[in-house]
């Protein structure tokens, strides 16, 4: 701390010598006093703050778009034009060459007219629109933003698609799909600014980090944003307190206005340097750095008070990453390797964290995401094509954390008409966004084509009708622009320092002499794949060579529902969900319970979902991790982390940011040490897998381990049998052993009356692992009553803006519970996590830690009442039972 103080004061002193003369950039924030107001008038919404969106705005007068059947009475609200105005006062002087205003984001087609002189057209919620004011700016302006229903601008054009939605380029989301509702947002979701300066802006910083075998070689690029129409001149400062003992000064250069930009390159040894690494393999050490520009016409310096000083401060990581698509004896690989360590990627599809994209940067609700995906082992999170490109918050955060993005870009399953002026409109897409990320430690692959060529086979239009003229446009957009794009962004020397793919999931893309052509079939040798399969048997699996997309839905808990809906609604309605069907015959196959038994029982259905959730999600990544052998499969990313609204759907977390069981039994199936189990009836045999994926220091360190292997029956707490497997000198990697099932299963036990434990220790009985193989349906196991009981026994809670709320919780059984489940529900909590959940209990007293998150500063006083426990059991006891059983208590 010292020494970042005493650099700061070197950094002022050297300002002050060398140029106190000039001041910095003026950046006006614009964004409160606004006013919305619908076309006729009749409606006007005052002191609005941006971020804002037309629901968002309106919702203290009409209701919460997504509470209850808002989305349906509201649906008048997208229905309608509507105007954003503010006024503001601006300051002149004589120094002033150049004043913007610019909206960072603009959600979605709007008009824009500053002082009734019209600025300009916005169709595109992903730029930033900066337009030129100073010819019309006065003392007193007024600013207008008048945005147009996203379904009426869509209706007024020729293409035709799902909710006409391709004329204009928006999150696809908004348009709903199998996990979001039907609320297209509209309004001004980022930062309105009004900025004063002389020749330019620094908005972002590229910097492209390459290594040699002493040196790491930062290769910097300074954008500088300018509306003037001549060559200027241009000097930068890097200060980097813990990089460079001094700051490092580029002295005047002359800089052409059609390519302004200031590149120069950094040396550092390498032992200058700790390393930046992913979760679970090490630190994640960032660097700050902090440039300053300063750019003026003419070959004397800027005039006194000139506002020609523009400064950003980023932060890096040092790391090189690789994407391996080789040809091996399986078909193509797709692997990552991170400082040249391969590595097996665990992780899940992030989507926005609110429908309303205004809301979808909120730092508390983004933080609890991205922390809980770090609680859970995963290192990769992809951001789904169907979204956004996030706020600078949420990729800092994931460089902090160790979370690797896999960013697409935002073409999901739309026809869009491939004009001049949209292929542009992409190109600028591209552009920002990714010169606005490219620093990002975090930053692995950027990713485009998510269905985009199969949408545009199986939606034609008027204005391309024909297959192949189709097929070689699509090729020529979404490829081209986006290859030519990525490279300019791109030093020639360092492009191994980020991945850029067009990935094609579950198809192949080959090349015959030069000219490419899809193959339509699904291969999973030679792919990236998306993959749903709803059954629990994991013999079923194919296995692709990286999952970018796998999951099955299940129902939020009770307090999050109650949350949305009002007393008269119903929590859930078969008919309105399709997919539930599937799930409610898993439920019948493999604990014999019928529709009927949900019927009027809701709680006894959540948590039914959660258990199918759970088992297919986890089945599948235990298949796909014990395919790393050779790296046969080398990734998953389950579908999805979050949720933009209260609903079924098949996220980990939900809404409120409440846990389901899928995510608490993800932090066990994804720990970094871990042992599997899986039938193979085939053979007659248990196959048992131990994964050990080792730390960035460990590579040569050997590990000892031992798999104990308990055999209970299911009327006995204590195991009947115990074998034990000795493992020795295990490294990073996977190994794997063969059971007799005749053997294990031996007389007096069998497949219905007994299941095994297995785990993995070390040679000091430490428990790394721990995993169950239930060899037989659970309805045709023979439960017993485990007779549950619960109790409290210790709270502790330290009242605040946050109160730290927690509570210890006693579970008692006299036989095997087979997934136990708690559940909390009390009007004052915001959301609680549990130390586990869904978990079978072996032995006879549990203890169980709550934490608690309070809607407000007060603590929240939860008794017996508020606590529900269930087991499977209780269903399987007693199947024919027509009432609910409801929860044990």
């Amino acid at each position: 701390m010292k020494y970042f103080i005493l650099y700061a004061v070197v950094v002022i002193s050297y300002f002050h010598f060398n140029y106190v003369i000039c001041d910095k950039v003026k950046i006006v924030g614009l964004n409160d006093l606004w006013t919305l107001s619908n076309a006729n008038g009749s409606i006007e919404i005052e002191n609005l703050k941006i971020p804002s969106g037309v629901y968002s705005a309106v919702a203290k007068k009409y209701g919460d778009v997504l509470f209850s059947k808002n989305k349906e009475k509201l649906q008048w609200i997208g229905d309608e034009n509507w105007t954003y105005k503010t006024n503001f006062k601006a300051q002149l002087d004589n120094d002033t060459r150049a004043v913007n205003i610019t909206f960072h984001g603009i959600d979605t087609v709007a008009n824009i007219s500053l002082n009734d002189y019209h600025l300009g057209i916005t169709d595109n919620m992903f730029l930033r629109y900066s337009f030129n004011v100073l010819p019309y700016l006065q003392t007193l302006n007024t600013l207008k933003v008048e945005i147009k229903s996203p379904f009426h601008c869509g209706r007024q054009t020729k293409m035709k698609d799902t909710c006409e939605r391709n004329m204009f380029h928006k999150m696809k989301i908004s348009f709903g799909m199998e996990d979001s509702p039907p609320v297209s947002s509209f309004g001004i979701w980022k930062p309105v600014q009004l900025e004063y300066y002389e020749v330019a802006i620094v908005r972002d910083i590229i910097v492209t980090i390459g290594q040699t075998d002493s040196l790491w070689i930062l290769d910097i690029r300074v954008p500088l944003e300018t509306d003037i129409r001549e060559h200027f001149y241009g000097e930068l400062w890097l200060f980097a307190a813990e990089l460079l003992a001094e700051p490092m000064h580029i002295k005047p250069v002359l800089i052409s206005y059609k390519e302004p930009q200031i590149k120069f390159q950094v040396n550092l040894t390498k032992d200058q340097v700790s390393l930046w690494w992913p979760n679970g393999y090490g630190e994640q050490k960032l660097y700050p750095l902090y440039i300053t520009a300063n750019c003026w016409v003419g070959e004397t310096k800027p005039k006194l008070r000139a506002k020609t000083l523009s400064q950003k401060t980023i932060k890096i990581g040092f790391r090189t990453i690789e994407l391996i698509e080789d040809l091996d004896d399986y078909g193509k690989s797709f692997y990552f390797k991170v400082n040249k360590k391969t590595m097996f990627m665990k992780g899940a599809n992030y989507i926005p964290a609110h429908i309303l994209p205004e809301h979808a940067a909120d730092m508390n609700r983004v933080n609890h995401i991205l922390k809980s995906a770090k609680d859970s082992n995963l290192n990769m999170i992809r951001i789904w094509d169907g979204g956004l490109y996030e706020s600078d918050y949420f990729y800092n955060l994931a460089d902090s954390y160790g979370l690797l993005i896999w960013q697409d870009i935002t073409f999901l399953r739309t026809n869009y008409s491939l004009t001049d002026n949209f292929k542009e409109n992409i190109r600028l897409e591209i552009r920002q966004n990714i010169m606005r990320l490219s620093h990002h430690p975090s930053l692995a692959l950027v990713g485009i084509n998510d269905a985009v060529d199969q949408a545009e086979l199986l939606l034609p239009n008027e204005l391309t009708l024909n297959v192949d003229h189709r097929e070689k446009n699509y090729r020529q957009v979404f490829r081209n622009i986006t290859n030519f794009e990525f490279n300019a962004l791109t030093f020639n020397d360092n492009k191994s320092t980020l991945g850029f793919t067009t990935t094609f999931p579950s198809w192949i893309l080959q090349t015959d002499e030069g000219r490419s052509s899809y193959i339509k079939l699904q291969n999973f040798n030679f792919s990236n794949g998306n993959l749903w399969e709803e059954l629990w048997n994991s013999e079923i699996y194919p296995q692709p060579r990286f999952i970018s997309k796998y999951g099955s839905p299940s129902l939020p808990i009770l307090l999050s529902w109650q949350r949305s809906i009002s007393k008269e609604d119903k929590i859930f309605n078969f008919e309105t969900y399709r997919e539930f069907d599937s799930i409610l015959k898993l439920i019948n196959y493999y604990f014999g319970l019928s529709t009927s038994t949900f019927e009027n029982c809701t709680e006894s259905l959540i948590y039914f979902s959660q258990i199918s959730q759970a088992i297919t999600v986890k089945t599948a990544t235990e298949i796909f991790r014990s395919k790393a052998f050779h790296k046969k499969t080398m990734g998953t990313l389950y579908w999805h982390l979050n949720d933009v609204w209260v609903t079924l759907s098949s996220s980990s977390i939900d809404f409120y940011g409440n846990y389901k069981l899928l995510y608490y039994w993800s932090k066990l199936f994804l720990a970094p040490n871990y042992i599997i189990a899986a039938m193979d009836n085939k053979n007659n045999k248990i196959n048992v897998t131990i994964i050990h994926e080792g730390s960035s220091n460990d590579e040569e360190e050997i590990y000892n381990y031992k798999v104990i292997v308990k055999t209970y029956t299911w009327f006995n707490l204590y195991p009947r049998k115990t074998k034990k497997l000795l493992i020795g000198n295990m490294r990073n990697g996977l190994l794997t052993y063969h059971l007799s099932m005749s053997e294990v299963f031996a007389t007096p036990f069998n497949i219905t009356n007994s299941f095994l434990v297995f785990t993995l220790q070390t040679q000091n009985d430490t428990e790394l692992s721990r995993n169950y193989l239930f060899p037989r349906n659970f309805h045709e196991s023979i439960l017993a009553d485990p007779k549950l009981k619960l109790e409290l026994f210790f709270s502790h809670c330290i009242e605040g803006k946050t109160p730290f709320i927690s509570y210890s919780i006693r579970i008692r059984v006299e036989k095997p519970a087979l997934f136990v489940y708690l559940e909390i529900n009390h009007p004052d909590v915001e959301r609680y996590t549990l130390s586990e959940n869904g978990f079978v209990q072996v032995e006879p007293v549990k203890i169980i830690h709550l934490e608690v998150t309070a809607k407000s500063s007060k603590c929240v006083n939860l008794t017996l009442d508020n606590l529900r426990i269930m087991s499977v059991n209780q269903f399987i006891v007693d199947r024919k039972q027509k009432t609910c059983p409801g929860f044990i208590q």
